[in-house]
């Protein structure tokens, strides 16, 4: 049964949901204002848990946030990936969410700020989240990969291009309510009503990232590869939200090839409720359950 928190909150988030429908289809430029307006917002409501750095670094030519707790190990290091349709960027929500979970494991966590559209189609952010991973890699610590939404590809890929390279993985990946396939092939995301993502406002951004290209790929469709010799995976979504099928598929496709995975659903939780810690308490038990998968990737 959903909090009394989450019960309250879902008529407005069912507004957002329409005018989300509605911008999926405006002009670029409308959705560019609404994403600055968007970040402003947030900006001015949210608040980093203290004792807690934040430190903007370049690593491989890609800009990135380091998020760490004034307590935080070197070892290991988490990479994380944000979702928002390869067109939204690393949100104050986004910053706040990953705090609490490097807080909470005493890790370092590097956000990667990969780069955006309009402007940068494929394979910009791929090229940009292997950048980064490859790198790391070369320091020598151990990693832990976290991809969100759109991130489930990325991370995805970026795995699959690591297996490739001869790359060691990581000790674990973590999927947040991942996507696993840019083309969206699945239909489940039309019929599940999640109460706040409307699906066309996650469809619409990232065909124009795909900009026409196979989505069968192993960079833009992970999911229909080969991915045994893959980190463990765990896998977290809404019961509720509209990539749960998604979710299904990468844990149904995860036990076809041997690849170890744990999957967890939030009953009656809708596409980012993790990032709403503050307003209701399954956003902050998602939290606290990824932050223990990291710790133990760390022991």
């Amino acid at each position: 049964m959903p909090s009394l928190q989450a019960r309250l909150l879902r008529p407005l988030l069912r507004v957002q949901r329409a005018y989300q429908g509605r911008m999926a289809t405006a002009p670029i430029e409308r959705l560019v204002k609404f994403r600055r307006r968007s970040d402003a917002i947030t900006a001015r409501l949210i608040r980093m848990p203290r004792g807690v750095a934040v430190e903007p670094e370049t690593v491989a030519g890609v800009n990135g946030t380091w998020i760490s707790h004034e307590s935080a190990a070197a070892d290991p290091v988490v990479i994380f990936i944000h979702g928002g349709g390869i067109f939204f960027g690393l949100t104050p929500a986004h910053r706040r969410a990953v705090a609490l979970i490097a807080r909470s494991a005493g890790v370092r966590v590097f956000a990667i700020q990969y780069r955006l559209n309009p402007g940068n189609p494929y394979p910009n952010a791929h090229d940009d989240c292997f950048a980064v991973y490859r790198e790391l890699v070369g320091r020598g610590a151990r990693l832990v990969l976290i991809g969100e939404s759109s991130g489930g590809v990325l991370s995805l890929a970026t795995l699959l291009r690591a297996k490739a390279a001869g790359l060691p993985q990581p000790r674990v990946c973590i999927e947040i309510s991942p996507t696993v396939d840019f083309g969206f092939k699945d239909d489940r995301i039309w019929r599940i009503r999640d109460p706040f993502v409307h699906p066309r406002f996650v469809v619409e951004p990232h065909k124009i990232y795909v900009a026409g290209n196979d989505t069968s790929t192993p960079d833009l469709g992970p999911i229909y590869h080969d991915l045994s010799g893959l980190a463990p995976l765990h896998i977290v979504a809404g019961e509720n939200e509209l990539l749960a099928g998604e979710a299904a598929r990468l844990e149904e496709a995860a036990r076809r090839y041997g690849v170890p995975v744990e999957a967890r659903y939030w009953p009656g939780m809708w596409h980012g409720w993790h990032l709403m810690s503050d307003q209701v308490p399954e956003g902050a038990a998602a939290l606290a359950y990824i932050a223990g998968v990291v710790r133990a990737a760390a022991a």
